[in-house]
């Protein structure tokens, strides 16, 4: 009877075990990312990230999470917007149609952002964490009061004005001593080039730079050597560009470089590529960027680490990092909120604050609070909101060389 019992109770709990496993289901949720197209390898890191993010919570014990009274484990469907606006809105409509997903994930480029907000919201789906920044997003939530699209990147006058804020400090310093303040700028044709290069130019003005040139160029330009050679006959001290395509990055620098410009280089972009230096080479040594989380802290070391043993190569944290935090963070909205009913799930996360291994997240609730329009996530200093350091290459490594508190390595005027 005692052997009996005992194999009945085996039997109770393995049934029991069984039961659980059965019940579990899968929750399709949409992951917005260049998976091919001229950006792929950010939609690569994208993709590292977030598998990254639901392993690490698997091992947490944070998945599956109970949503509506069931556990639920989160199935990736990738949504190749192949960095174009009209092929991000059929892939959304095919990952809907054929994939039943429930949720929106990350993303990258602001002009697929302002392509899809609208329609995710006709199909009354949330999107959360993605990265697509410009002002028009903001605008499109604060006029038609979306509660469905968590911006998870700062507009981009609340950011590219630190690059002037840094430099200015650079020359209070004596640091460095430009001849003049003659500045150019070169952005690409795109929502996020056209307002970044809208509010440095606004900065730069504002310190009394003269800025000779803004010009703009398509999204994969590589050929810069008429610019350049007309910069370098203004004279121009001070050159600044933002550029989501690794390659056109890379080629710009790499012609700065030859063509001998005695200026200081702001290269927004080119840090959102883990293969800068094996695209330019010494051609980076003196360029400045604040575009990317920088690995500071222990864990971002430890986390960078195990990126590096899964992948072969290093975390672009802009973009890797950024997709592992927001996965995090939306599997803890998920719990807290229990369901999928948009508005609760809305209100969850918006009340939700998150502390990553990459910045601190919270989203405003209204325009003004340190963020452009509601839902869209606050800046704010190093791990107080969303931010980044500056860094400068040389010898190919990225040292922080401001803010002044998390400085790695003294600045270097070009051509020291």
């Amino acid at each position: 009877m005692k052997y009996f019992r005992k194999a009945l109770t085996i039997g109770v709990v393995l049934a029991a075990c069984m039961s659980a496993s059965a019940q579990e289901q899968e929750l399709p949720v949409g992951v917005v990312g260049p998976f091919t197209g001229p950006t792929a390898r950010i939609g690569q890191d994208i993709r590292n990230g977030t598998e990254m993010a639901i392993q690490d919570a698997t091992a947490a014990g944070e998945l599956p999470v109970v949503v509506d009274g069931t556990p639920q484990r989160l199935k990736l469907v990738w949504v190749d917007d192949e960095s174009s606006p009209e092929k991000a809105v059929k892939a959304f409509q095919s990952a809907v149609a054929n994939s039943d997903i429930k949720l929106l994930l990350n993303g990258w480029h602001g002009s697929v952002g302002l392509a899809l907000i609208d329609i995710v919201d006709s199909y009354k789906m949330l999107s959360f964490g993605n990265l697509a920044a410009p002002e028009d997003i903001a605008n499109k939530i604060n006029e038609k009061h979306y509660t469905h699209w968590f911006k998870g990147w700062p507009a981009p006058r609340s950011m590219s004005g630190l690059y002037v804020d840094a430099v200015e400090d650079f020359i209070a310093a004596g640091k460095w001593t430009p001849s003049n303040k003659v500045a150019a700028i070169v952005v690409e044709d795109s929502d996020w080039g056209r307002t970044w290069g809208d509010a440095i130019l606004a900065a730069l003005q504002s310190k009394g730079w003269d800025v000779v040139s803004r010009d703009v160029v398509k999204a994969d330009e590589s050929e810069f050597s008429a610019l350049l050679t007309t910069y370098r006959a203004k004279n121009a001290s001070f050159v600044a560009f933002s550029m989501n395509s690794p390659a056109s990055a890379a080629a710009f620098v790499k012609q700065f470089y030859n063509t001998g410009l005695k200026a200081l280089l702001a290269a927004d972009g080119l840090g959102w590529s883990s293969e800068w230096y094996q695209m330019t080479g010494e051609a980076s040594d003196y360029v400045i960027s604040m575009d990317s989380p920088r690995v500071i802290t222990d864990q971002q070391r430890e986390w960078s680490q195990r990126y590096h043993a899964a992948y072969g190569s290093d975390p672009a944290p802009a973009s890797a990092g950024h997709a592992y935090d927001y996965t995090r963070m939306l599997i803890k909205g998920l719990k807290a909120a229990g369901t999928l009913d948009r508005a609760k799930l809305s209100e969850a996360l918006l009340n939700q604050e998150y502390r990553g291994v990459w910045q601190f997240y919270a989203f405003a609730k209204t325009a003004g609070d340190h963020a452009i329009s509601p839902y869209e996530v606050k800046a704010g200093p190093f791990m107080e909101g969303f931010s980044f350091p500056m860094v400068q290459y040389l010898g190919g490594e990225a040292k922080v060389v401001w803010p002044e508190k998390y400085r790695q390595a003294e600045f270097s005027a070009p051509g020291e």
